[in-house]
């Protein structure tokens, strides 16, 4: 026994506790302190009726700047520095991506864009970055990292899939919203890129009927060149999808209504024979008026429009709110160091322009709630310029999910949709009662970890030298710090044996000065 308590084995034994700590428990605690506890839809039930018990909320993982690291996030900086950030970043990624799918279990998972960092930079089969020091990654590079992305957050979800009940429903993964970072920004942005991007990932201005919610994605980097002299090209099929969208709206909850019915979704047209001076006014029959708007969730990778300064609330990570002066107890209406920034640069905007987020409102009515990336850490405003509930747009800025994008505590959002309609899609709840509960889920902080690894390293070294000159010093001592009395290396081989000690008690030694130490006793 006396063996086992040695130094070293104390130093395997703390290595081993603090390896686990920081490898595997510190992601289950982070991942087990998100488990849809926000959730508070039994409060709500003595205004829309008891919940019934095989009813569930549907449950979104909004999911904002992967933005996987790569030659342009951290250009010139020197291997092997470089290989193992992009290796602990990728895992950092996997493994809290995995832990989330299979233990919150959300319906739909959806990304706000930045899925790259220099995606954007990478050239395709007719066009080239900007910069000339981007033109030697081409498409092939491109395709590696779309592979890695799938590789990261495609396979891990498909295999969660797989082992999914048919009678959970069905889920969904959306990552087709593009970021600045995936297709440059307004007159920044090559036609080819975006085609590339939405042929591998779907266009980036889509309509989801999801919870009984209508969420509308837009394209808003490429929108943003509206303001611009960049080519038509680039900003008016965003414009065209905004111009139309009421419309479709209007088709698809129509069409989910019956679906949830078990009525056939798809409308029936008369076929008949068109002459060709009507072709021109031929339109789709309009649907139905008899369905009722959804509540609408806007997702933009670019924040909406706000007045600088305007606060981001106290869960943001890089300025928590300044305290308000003394004898007030109502925040701050203007907080430069808690709000995001308006400004703009090379291929970026912090926030959309106030033209750009008028015509969005405009277009697409009244707007609930919105949901955006792009500055990396977590924002809250009510903009109260716009319609909806409670006098305004509530918009929620999501944190990136990876830790090398500045904030040392990387997170995503949790929402739990609970909207009970009737069979033309209202709402049969209290028309005042939210229909959407939020958490935001912090991750844990990867640069700490690695802190605790470094100082352990040190104390690891700091015990060995300190054993090292214990041995030397008191060689009485060497059993009490786990050195072995028994020499490293064999006084004698194994096809040799030695010869008797003599029984005077002294040794033979021969007169040759040559003698080998084979020769001598092991107590020698």
């Amino acid at each position: 026994l006396r063996n086992l308590y040695t130094a070293a084995n104390a130093l395997a034994v703390l290595w081993l506790f603090v390896l686990n700590w920081g490898e595997r428990s510190v992601y289950d605690k982070s991942i087990a302190k998100c488990n849809w506890q926000f959730e508070n839809w039994a409060s709500l039930s003595s205004t829309c009726g008891a919940i019934p018990e095989d009813a569930r909320p549907h449950r979104i993982m909004f999911v904002a700047d992967p933005q996987l690291v790569d030659p342009h996030t951290y250009p010139g900086r020197p291997w092997p520095l470089s290989t193992l950030t992009v290796k602990y970043t990728d895992l950092y990624l996997s493994r809290v991506f995995r832990k989330s799918m299979h233990e919150l279990e959300p319906q739909t998972t959806i990304f706000l864009g930045d899925l790259f960092d220099g995606g954007r930079e990478w050239g395709t089969a007719d066009s080239e970055s900007p910069e000339e020091q981007w033109h030697k990654y081409g498409g092939q590079f491109w395709l590696k990292e779309y592979n890695r992305f799938g590789n990261i957050f495609f396979k891990p979800w498909a295999e969660w899939q797989a082992k999914l009940d048919e009678s959970q429903g069905e889920h969904k993964l959306l990552a087709s919203l593009p970021g600045n970072h995936d297709l440059g920004f307004a007159a920044g942005i090559q036609k080819p890129v975006r085609k590339r991007f939405n042929a591998y990932f779907g266009d980036g201005n889509r309509i989801d009927i999801i919870g009984n919610h209508t969420i509308v994605s837009l394209d808003t980097v490429s929108l943003s060149a509206f303001e611009t002299d960049a080519p038509e090209d680039i900003w008016k099929p965003t414009v065209e999808f905004l111009e139309d969208n009421r419309r479709a709206r209007r088709r698809l909850i129509s069409r989910q209504m019956k679906l949830l019915h078990g009525e056939n979704g798809f409308t029936k047209y008369e076929h008949g024979v068109l002459e060709s001076e009507e072709l021109a006014e031929a339109r789709l029959p309009h649907p139905s008026n008899d369905v009722s708007d959804l509540p609408l969730i806007l997702l933009s990778h670019v924040p909406l429009y706000r007045d600088p300064g305007t606060p981001c609330g106290p869960l943001r990570e890089r300025w928590p709110p300044t305290p308000p002066p003394d004898g007030e107890k109502e925040p701050l209406i203007k907080d430069d160091r808690n709000a995001i920034s308006v400004s703009y640069g090379y291929q970026y905007q912090n926030v959309l322009t106030a033209a750009v987020t008028k015509k969005i409102i405009n277009s697409i009515g009244i707007v609930q709630y919105a949901f955006s990336g792009d500055d990396h850490d977590y924002c809250d405003v009510t903009h109260r310029g716009y319609s909806g509930p409670g006098g305004g747009v509530r918009e929620i800025t999501v944190k990136s999910l990876s830790w090398a994008m500045g904030v040392r505590k990387p997170g995503f959002v949790q929402v739990s949709l609970w909207n009970p309609v009737d069979v033309h899609g209202k709402s049969i709840s209290h028309e005042h009662n939210p229909t959407l509960q939020s958490n935001l889920c912090l991750l844990p902080d990867q640069l700490s970890i690695f802190i605790r690894y470094g100082l352990l390293f040190g104390f690891t070294l700091m015990i060995l030298t300190i054993r090292a000159a214990m041995i030397m010093l008191h060689p009485s001592m060497s059993t009490l710090v786990g050195a072995s009395d028994s020499p490293l290396l064999p006084t004698v081989r194994s096809d040799e044996k030695s010869d008797p000690p003599p029984t005077n008690g002294h040794l033979d030694v021969p007169s040759d000065t040559s003698t080998n130490s084979s020769t001598l006793s092991n107590s020698g």
